[in-house]
């Protein structure tokens, strides 16, 4: 069985790193309009923007105090 870790994320260290994210993500927008649609390139970024727009609710959730609510049989990115 594997033990989860003990580590946590304070609020203010969350904002620190939201603000980092969110100017990447502001690049990877701009390199998505540069990209034709479609193409392996843009497939790529989209889902890299997908991602970075969930840790960015991740982060809103450990400013805000709150943990996602995990439904039955699906497994939670905490």
């Amino acid at each position: 069985m594997v033990q989860r870790s003990k580590r946590s994320l304070s609020p203010e260290e969350a904002r620190e790193m939201q603000a980092k994210l969110k100017a990447f993500h502001h690049e990877v927008r701009k390199w998505c309009g540069e990209i034709p649609i479609g193409s392996t390139l843009y497939v790529a970024l989209d889902a890299l923007n997908s991602s970075l727009i969930l840790t960015d609710r991740q982060f809103n959730a450990a400013i805000d105090g709150v943990r996602f609510q995990r439904h039955a049989g699906e497994r939670g990115l905490e």
